[in-house]
């Protein structure tokens, strides 16, 4: 996150250095999975303006296709927009996520992927593709772990 140094006057008529959010904060929340995460994030930010985009992967042609988009108006102009998903196997969920923003006028270095369990071949495939974005992960596994997250909190 982005922050500025204030100075505030205490009610003791004391001088405080602190820190400010500075600029807007975001949150794109990847359905289903990323709605595991939401709630904590408005525990620590609670004026976060999040938005939501449906990926699911094609039973076909094994590919992420994009079904549903809901974007904050002026998310160009924000200084953080974290994408929520709760995994991240392979990564294709993740660089089209990642795609919509650019499309959508998001600077590449304001991006932050934050997930609680990743693949490493879909990590390293992220990260190659998309070298400015910061990505935030909890637990980094092999490729073929089972999906338990959604199972267990959405029953999927």
């Amino acid at each position: 996150m982005h922050f500025d140094e204030v100075t505030v006057q205490t009610p003791i008529d004391k001088d405080y250095a602190g820190l400010q959010v500075g600029g807007e904060i975001s949150a794109v929340v990847i359905l289903r999975g990323g709605t595991t995460l939401e709630t904590g994030l408005k525990r620590v930010i609670p004026d976060c303006i999040t938005s939501r985009i449906l990926i699911q992967t094609s039973w076909r042609t094994g590919e992420p296709e994009l079904h549903f988009t809901s974007l904050a108006e002026d998310l160009r102009s924000h200084k953080r927009v974290l994408i929520l998903d709760s995994q991240m196997s392979s990564g294709g969920a993740a660089l089209m996520a990642v795609r919509v923003l650019l499309d959508h006028g998001v600077k590449e270095s304001r991006i932050v992927f934050v997930t609680f369990m990743a693949g490493k071949h879909g990590l390293n495939r992220l990260m190659s593709v998309f070298p400015e974005i910061k990505v935030v992960v909890c637990r980094v596994v092999d490729d073929l772990e089972m999906r338990w997250v959604e199972q267990r909190y959405l029953g999927c």
